[in-house]
């Protein structure tokens, strides 16, 4: 499991839908690719502080990036996980993941803020999350038979 995966398990309960919502989507995940000048570190970004910049393990037999800094929201519970020093000349210069405070999502300048400083970036993954009020009928087990998700494959 990567870091922003670990993270992004921790996740507290999000506060429930008010009495006139019957659904609410979120964007709660987004990894950016990007092209950077050789040797360029991330920036200072906006609204967010330095958590950490460390060294990554390889966690795979095929190595990746050397270096993640790791930013943390001055005003919600949002992170940033920019990856950097790319090890493999077939990987552009950052991997960027957002993960979003889990009451408001990721806001469209939280990703401004970040894709700014990116030049011919594209997106790699980006994940939603969608609560529904109870009395539209969507339930864990209605989910559970009818949801497809990712790269899983559907139960004979």
């Amino acid at each position: 499991m990567s870091v922003e995966d670990a993270a992004h398990t921790k996740k507290a309960a999000t506060k429930p839908l008010d009495a006139n919502e019957r659904v609410r989507v979120r964007l709660d995940r987004l990894q950016i690719l990007s092209w950077a000048r050789q040797g360029r570190k991330p920036p200072k970004v906006e609204g967010f502080r330095v958590v950490r910049d460390s060294f990554v393990r390889c966690q795979t037999s095929t190595p990746t990036y050397a270096r993640c800094r790791q930013y943390q929201s001055l005003t919600n519970d949002a992170k940033i996980y920019w990856q950097y020093e790319r090890l493999k000349g077939w990987l552009k210069q950052w991997k960027i993941t957002l993960i979003a405070d889990d009451e408001t999502g990721l806001s469209y300048a939280e990703v401004q803020t970040v894709t700014k400083y990116c030049r011919f970036f594209r997106f790699l993954t980006v994940e939603i999350a969608v609560d529904f009020c109870p009395s539209v009928g969507i339930t864990k087990k209605f989910v559970r038979q009818h949801g497809l998700f990712g790269k899983s494959h559907r139960r004979a």
